[in-house]
Parts: C-alpha cells; structure tokens; sequence
C-alpha cells in the first residue's frame, strides 16, 4: 500500500471496510430478499445487524455523502446539494471537496497512523494526500485526475483496464443500462486488486449506479408509474433487479476478500421511490406575482427551453439551437444553464427555487440584486410556507408538498447562510405496495404547474437509506433510529481511535457485544473539525463547466 510518503507496508487485512450503494432502499431489498433474489443481502441480515438510515435534509447525494464523511450534518459542512448560491451573477455554481467545511474521517485516520483507501466516494475531487490511496468519485474531470497519488492511475489501469469514474453521456437506454452493469463490476475488479496489492486497515468503495438505474428506470420497473407505458426506447422492466443482483454479488466478494476478522458496514445515503408528477415551482413563485421573466429575446429562449423540455423535444431544439448559433452557442453548461436564471428579472423577483433543493429569498444586503428587506422577509416566508402546503395535484387532489422548513428550524452552525431560506418535502406516498411521490421542476420558463417527469428521471430520493453490518463484534438484530452522521463516529469507534466530541453523529456502541464494548470504551477527543483556510464555496473555472455538464447529463440540471 501506499502511505503518506508514497512507500509501501506489509500487507494486512481491512479492520473496517464500508461499502456505500447509492440510492439502496429497504423497500425494494426486502421483497426481494424474501423472494431469494438477494443471497448475500440476505445472509447480512440473518447473521448480522440491520435498519433503515435516515439521511439528511433534504435527502440528496451531495451533502448525505458529506455528512457520511464528516459525522457533520448540513449547517456544519455547507453542502445541501451538489451545487451552492454563489451570491454573485451566476446564481448558483456547483460545489466540490473544496467546499466541504469539516475533515473526513479517513483524514482523521491518517493523523493517527492507519492505512486508509477511499475509492469513489462522491465529493472527493479534488483529492487530497492521505496514508493510504485516494480514488475521488463523481464530477472528478477525468480517471487520471482522480487518483492519488498520481502514479496509482497507470498501474489500475494496466492490470485493471480503464477506469470508471462515472457512466455519463447521452447514451440510449439499452447502452446506458450496460454501461451501468459494467462500470460495477469494473470498480469491483479495480476495488479486488487494490485490495490484494495495496492493502488498507480502513477502506471505503462507493457504488453509486443504483441511484443512476433508479432515476433512469424506475417506470420500467412500477406497472404503476404514469411512464410505464410511455413510448420510447425499449423499456427494462428487470434492470433495477439486475443492477441489485450485479452489487449483491460483488458485495459477496468483498466480504470474502475482507475477511472474517473486518467489521464490513453496508450503507445508502438514501432510499428511492417512483416519482409520478413534478411541481414547477417557479411557475408557481411566477404565477403568484413573486418571480418575473425579463422580456425580449433571452425570456424567450428560456420559455422555448421549457416547453421544449415538457414535450421531451430539448434533444432536437438543442440540436437546432447549436446549428444556428454555431460557436456563440458552444459555450459551458454554466452559460446555458445560468441562460434560464438569466431570464428572471431581479428587479422584480422576491424568490426562487434554484438547484440547490430549495427557495431562495431575494435578500437585500445578501443578493447582487436584492429586492426584500430585511423587515419583509419573515412575513415572505409565512406566505411562501402557507401557499404551498395547500397546493393540490389536479388530477388526484393530493397534497403535492408534505413540509416546509425554515432554514434554522433544520440547521445549525457557521454554514447554515449556505442553505437556501426555506427547505422543501415533497410528499409521499404508498399504492400496491410501493412508495412514490412527487419531484420539482426548477425551470421558470415552465408552461404547466404540474407535469409528468421524465424517462430521464422517472425514480427520486426517499429519506431512508440501508444499513447493514457484520464483524466478529457486532450483536446481530434490527437496528432503529440510525442517521447517516452515526456512520463516521461508528467507524473511528471501530477503528480504535479516539472519536471527535464535536462530530454530530453518535458512535453507536450498541452495535457492538457488550463484552467488547465493555473492554474497549468510546473514547472522545478535541479535534478541531475545520479545515485550514476558508472552505471554497463552490467550484470555479474550467472545473465548473466540467462539472455543470456532467449534472445536465445525470438529470440533475
């Protein structure tokens, strides 16, 4: 293995290996698992500990993988999702490892001398110099900029073959599906040989392909889903099975390839369900006097965006949009995507709902062109709160949102200035068995309140991730009341190094026999949390373009 300076150590076995499924939920595992579908699943929870795991608030990759890292939650590290507001022009840009404002474990790790490996866990570009090796996950530019060090790229990539970061593209969905299946057992191949040739006392692989097939083919799936019958490529009605089946094998080799002296801990940053309409929420702000388009051209080309995007004809406008704008229209995804922000007119805009997962209040003082006062703002929220809790899908009559939070009502420390004025959650429900919900459509150009999602993104998060244990010390049962902070806390505890006092989640020591708990007590200490310097808010430059693409690709803008 590699350590701080490079050198390699004696081989030893991982004390504790965390496998993280993006998007993994209980509600599809267990029917399926009691339909034998999912042996290793299955024998993880006959033989050892499992629960559901509450991710954050609201429940999304960027800051559930964060808090999973840090053991802070949201109002502590900064990340509420995989962009922030950038308080200038370009509305919102996306955020990266720079923008985490609190320390990983596995550099905590690496201070008291243990051998870590990281391998795709998601917000970890750009890398960092650990006691160990680094593999940065989604949004990294490229597979040889994701590596440390550097030279670990060329030696993965000769035994292993190319190495996938992520599946992006505009592919159909047949070959996304495949590229899907084969980027898991790729990372499994890669995760195996760093394993035998760079063993770790702490290793940590993330397999976030399970979010991408949900999102992608949950309609396939749900003979319930509005979707289902939609014409189009040909559906997979099995895929998501298969991409559980593909990771249910893979986990039964790790485990093996682990031993039986490591504590393995599976974990999702969160659940998933169908998602059968979307709230175009800024239509909403819009149609209720509290946001306004410009007029002339660029309003125009965001409305034209919009209708193209309900009538899933953005391909082809696109395809013509480039044709007639030749290289003025080559600019970055910021451009393009920031053309629709570029439409609102500020001047007399009081809110709006950006990709940062919430309603962002116009703010004097705060904003480059802030309209409300300080003294009206309270009063917006009330109104904003109010208005949409009654709003109605029209052709059921259910309630479209379940809650709205005031920022602080959720959060707590420095980084809560980040997070948008009010938190939104849609609501959610049950039919045959299987839970679904409403999304949101952040385009201000949108010609209907409510619509139907898209192929593109037919599944969406659910609050309640996975969790699974087994080790020689851990006390097999159902577990309750976990959330995602508990995983980092839980793991230094496993590891035998005094634990942060300041990290929010719990070490939950329960997990362990009482004997072992009993000769090992949790030890805590005071650890300075930050990071040097002023967290970087969001990402910027030629790295942001980079990254604003790869969102639009994925679904996410």
């Amino acid at each position: 293995m590699y350590n701080a300076n490079g050198q390699g150590s004696a081989a030893t076995k991982p004390k504790v290996l965390i496998i993280g499924w993006d998007g993994a939920t209980f509600d599809l595992i267990e029917p399926w698992v009691k339909e034998g579908r999912l042996p290793t699943l299955a024998r993880l929870m006959n033989e050892g500990a499992w629960g559901r795991l509450r991710s954050t608030i609201p429940a999304h990759s960027g800051p559930a993988w964060a808090t999973f890292a840090t053991g802070l939650l949201p109002g502590r590290h900064g990340v509420y999702y995989f962009v922030g507001p950038s308080r200038d022009s370009q509305f919102f840009r996306p955020v990266s490892a720079d923008s985490i404002q609190g320390r990983p474990m596995w550099d905590l790790l690496s201070e008291q001398g243990k051998s870590v490996g990281v391998i795709n866990v998601p917000l970890t570009y750009p890398t960092r110099p650990v006691n160990g090796y680094m593999i940065a996950g989604i949004f990294a530019p490229d597979a040889p900029s994701a590596f440390w060090p550097a030279e670990l790229h060329d030696e993965v990539t000769k035994a292993c073959g190319e190495y996938v970061v992520e599946v992006y593209g505009k592919l159909n969905r047949r070959a996304t599906f495949d590229a899907i299946l084969f980027a898991i057992n790729q990372r499994l191949k890669v995760t195996e040989y760093l394993m035998d040739h760079h063993p770790v006392e702490f290793l940590t692989v993330v397999f976030r392909m399970l979010d991408s097939i949900q999102h992608k083919f949950w309609a396939d799936m749900d003979p319930h889903h509005t979707l289902h019958k939609e014409p189009g490529d040909t559906a997979i009605p099995d895929a998501i099975l298969r991409c559980y089946q593909t990771l249910d094998t893979a986990l039964a080799r790790l485990i093996e390839k682990a031993g039986p002296e490591a504590t393995v801990i599976l974990i999702s940053d969160h659940g998933f369900r169908g998602e059968y309409r979307r709230l175009a929420i800024n239509k909403w702000l819009q149609d209720n006097g509290l946001l306004a388009l410009q007029r002339g051209s660029a309003s125009l080309m965001g409305r034209l965006i919009g209708l193209a995007k309900q009538l899933g004809l953005h391909k082809t406008l696109g395809n013509l949009v480039r044709v007639a704008g030749g290289a003025r229209y080559r600019r970055s995804l910021a451009q393009r995507q920031n053309l629709i922000y570029r439409t609102i007119d500020w001047t007399r805009t009081q809110v709006v709902y950006g990709p940062n997962y919430g309603l962002n209040i116009n703010l004097q003082g705060r904003d480059p062109q802030g309209i409300v006062t300080a003294a009206e703002y309270e009063a917006l929220r009330d109104r904003l709160i109010t208005g949409l809790l009654e709003l109605r899908d029209p052709s059921t009559g259910l309630p479209l949102v379940a809650a709205v939070y005031r920022r602080e009502e959720v959060y707590s420390g420095d980084a809560v200035d980040l997070a948008p004025d009010l938190v939104l959650k849609m609501a959610e429900y049950e039919t045959n068995g299987r839970r679904w919900g409403f999304g949101l459509d952040s385009n201000p150009a949108a010609w209907q309140l409510v619509t139907l999602p898209t192929l593109r993104m037919s599944g969406d998060h659910s609050p309640d991730g996975i969790f699974l244990a087994r080790g020689p010390h851990v006390r097999p049962g159902q577990v309750e009341g976990w959330q995602i902070a508990d995983i980092a806390p839980t793991a230094l505890y496993a590891m035998g190094v005094p634990v942060p006092a300041a990290m929010e989640g719990v070490v939950r020591s329960e997990l362990f026999d009482p004997a072992y708990v009993a000769a090992n007590p949790v030890a805590f200490a005071e650890v300075d949390l930050g990071v040097d310097g002023q967290a970087a808010l969001v990402t910027a430059g030629d790295q942001a373009s980079v990254v604003e693409q790869r969102l639009a690709e994925l679904g996410y803008l």
